[in-house]
């Protein structure tokens, strides 16, 4: 008897089991009255401590923690994945990217705008036809740009998200609704044409002409230039070109360092912008008088002075 209570003892204190040793074939007739695998008060010699059953919640313990470990793990891989995709090199092209560096735009919606490497002609001395002296040739190639395109027609719904105001002028529901606006741009083409007239050996030509914005008196002339020069100045601030501009050398006698400015950069599709642009123009004959085409102004949209 003492044997299989050692051996019992054994898988009590080292396995963490209890169930009763196998009967002992010298063991006295009242032995045989145990049931087998169930330990009885009278097979623990006197003294010795008794030990509650703990397999069962080892197991349910251990399984606790091993939902708890993979639960961790789901967790903290969706964590590292999302970020993996945060910080993803992503491929710059296409209006949804445009997106998220820009004000929404109507345009984003109709066309895919792409981008593409473009190599400036920065030459100080080989003029193309944009910087040729006043003439029509010059005045042809500027308008092509559509630096007079009339205004488009922004959707109700893209209207808040293209950084329009309710207080803008609207078209009459009559002839279908929307807000008038002019292609940003466009309009900075529009002020570069202008500041290139203003320019002290066209000024005069154009000042005879007497077209377009040059039909204006000076007091209204100047300040047209001075608005044009300043937009100019708060959009290349806006969008401040990071790019890198080298020099070469030229003089084969005696090298000089000049700056590079013939530089490579990442375009926006110009082309495409103008095309919509001109496609979408308000008509050049009204359905209507200008008072009826648009919709009369609520008393609090109405400045009292020109901004």
């Amino acid at each position: 008897m003492p044997s299989s209570i050692s051996a019992w003892y054994f898988r009590w204190r080292f396995l963490g089991t209890t169930s009763a040793p196998a009967p002992d074939a010298g063991a006295d007739a009242g032995a045989g009255d145990h049931e087998p695998f169930i330990c009885h008060a009278d097979m623990v010699e006197p003294g010795w401590p008794r030990r509650k059953n703990t397999s069962s919640k080892r197991q349910s313990s251990g399984s606790l923690g091993m939902v708890c470990f993979m639960l961790l793990g789901f967790f903290a891989g969706g964590a590292l994945l999302m970020a993996a995709s945060s910080f993803a090199p992503q491929r710059l092209d296409g209006s949804a990217v445009i997106q998220r560096v820009s004000m929404d735009s109507p345009i984003l919606h109709d066309i895919n705008l792409k981008h593409a490497i473009t190599q400036f002609n920065g030459s100080f001395f080989h003029l193309d036809i944009f910087r040729q002296d006043a003439g029509p040739r010059v005045d042809e190639a500027w308008e092509s740009l559509g630096v007079h395109y009339r205004p488009v027609i922004v959707p109700d719904h893209l209207a808040a998200r293209s950084g329009l105001r309710e207080s803008n002028v609207q078209v009459s529901e009559v002839y279908g609704g929307g807000y008038l606006a002019n292609v940003e741009g466009l309009h900075h083409l529009h002020c570069l044409n202008l500041i290139r007239k203003a320019v002290y050996f066209n000024y005069d030509y154009y000042k005879r002409l007497g077209e377009k914005e040059f039909s204006n008196d000076e007091v209204i002339l100047r300040p047209h230039i001075t608005h044009c020069i300043d937009i100019i100045r708060q959009q290349l601030m806006c969008v401040v070109d990071v790019g890198m501009m080298g020099q070469v050398w030229w003089g084969r006698d005696d090298p000089k360092a000049f700056p590079d400015f013939g530089t490579k950069h990442k375009c926006r599709d110009f082309e495409a912008v103008r095309r919509w642009a001109e496609e979408h123009q308000v008509p050049e004959v009204l359905p209507t008088t200008a008072d009826k085409y648009l919709r009369p102004p609520r008393k609090e949209d109405v400045l009292s002075d020109i901004p």
